[in-house]
């Protein structure tokens, strides 16, 4: 097989890519600001461009460096990591302890989904030399040039970026109607739960105008401490997504020989060990919790008292925790907390229902973006040399 040509390439191609060097593409610049906040102060970070919070720390951003559209800006220091990025924000400013520079004879878009690929940051880390600390390495300008590429005729160039802007765009999109949801389930367990010393919710179903009741939390639900070893699906730490209540792959395929509490369908595991962690799960299954797990049975509507421990009322009674290194959920505290439930169980039930199907859309956008990227990440190792 030909190595100077990908795996997977437009039809209509057929050159062989052209061995070069990232210092034919690159021009560096070095313009700098003369008047304080003549633009938005941006930062360039492992993630991506950002507009730069606070202040800078020297309360003056003149002699800042400005970088237009397009210019690669990186961080000598932390280039191995990934702080590497094309600018696609706006006219700024970066901290003149930043490269900058201008692309020449090639399209920055062919560049920039190469630009964090595993061989790219390998080549950055061996063209640094060790700083002060493990993290930080001091980038050799002379060797970041010489770092070899193989790079097609501008034809194909532009169809690369064509497709990887497509992608990427696509990720935004999916990404910020995940984040929409996550903020308007935020805003609605704030707004459908009574506040402190509140009787009501602020926002609440047509049709219902009873007080909610004050109830501790162990009548809400029954604490199940039964072992089992039974050969079930078991349920580990590892195995939850934090703060998402979803399990992140098939707990039937690990196996389990070990000793835990038996759970059975609609039962609610909550993670008591660093409860901040935000480990729980409503089960659609029976299985066993493995680890510092409670296990509850609801005696309402399991829905909404799955909902209930999302609440910042619950949260921050289950971090009144004992001990510190290891911090775990007091359950005398948890248990004799107080929390208003409504009395119809109708009212709970649609309650829980709400955020049963908003979790249901987090999870398909999260679903949507995952397989975006990883249709990426296949793609990038199979369209580039």
């Amino acid at each position: 097989m030909n190595k100077n040509v990908p795996e997977i390439r437009f039809q209509g191609f057929h050159d062989d890519w052209e061995q070069r060097k990232l210092g034919d593409f690159l021009k560096i610049f070095d313009r700098k600001s003369t008047i304080d906040n003549e633009y938005t102060v941006l930062s360039s970070t492992n993630s991506g461009m950002e507009y730069r919070q606070g202040r800078v720390s020297s309360n003056s951003n003149k002699g800042y460096k400005i970088i237009e559209i397009g210019d690669l800006v990186l961080s000598p220091q932390n280039l191995w990591l990934g702080n590497i990025n094309i600018n696609n924000l706006s006219v700024g400013l970066v901290s003149p302890s930043y490269k900058t520079f201008k692309f020449i004879n090639v399209n920055p878009g062919f560049i920039r989904p190469q630009l964090k690929l595993e061989r790219m940051l390998w080549n950055y880390k061996s063209v640094s030399t060790q700083g002060a600390s493990v993290v930080r390495r001091n980038l050799e300008l002379d060797g970041f040039y010489k770092i070899k590429l193989l790079v097609p005729k501008h034809n194909e160039q532009n169809q690369l970026e064509k497709l990887f802007a497509t992608i990427d765009n696509l990720i935004t999109l999916h990404q910020r109607k995940l984040n929409l949801l996550q903020e308007q389930k935020k805003s609605l367990l704030q707004k459908m739960f009574p506040k402190k010393d509140e009787k009501i919710p602020e926002i609440r179903f047509n049709g219902f105008t009873d007080d909610w009741e004050q109830r501790k939390f162990d009548s809400l639900v029954k604490r199940v401490a039964k072992t089992s070893e039974e050969n079930l699906p078991s349920v580990e730490y590892d195995d939850v997504i934090s703060g998402y209540g979803k399990l992140n792959k098939n707990v039937a395929l690990k196996g389990n020989n070990r000793k835990g509490i038996l759970f059975q369908e609609d039962d609610i595991l909550f993670g008591k060990l660093r409860p901040y962690l935000k480990n729980w799960l409503i089960a659609d299954f029976k299985g066993i919790a493995i680890g510092d797990w409670w296990v509850f049975r609801s005696n309402i509507n399991s829905q909404f008292t799955y909902t209930l421990i999302q609440t910042k009322q619950y949260e921050t009674i289950s971090n009144l925790s004992t001990g510190t290194k290891m911090p775990r959920s007091d359950w005398k505290i948890v248990a004799n907390s107080e929390f208003r439930v409504p009395i119809n169980n109708v009212e709970q039930t649609k309650v829980g229902t709400l955020f049963k199907k908003l979790d249901n859309l987090i999870t398909l956008h999260q679903r949507k973006l995952d397989a975006l990227q990883e249709q990426k990440k296949g793609l990038l190792q199979k369209m580039f040399v």
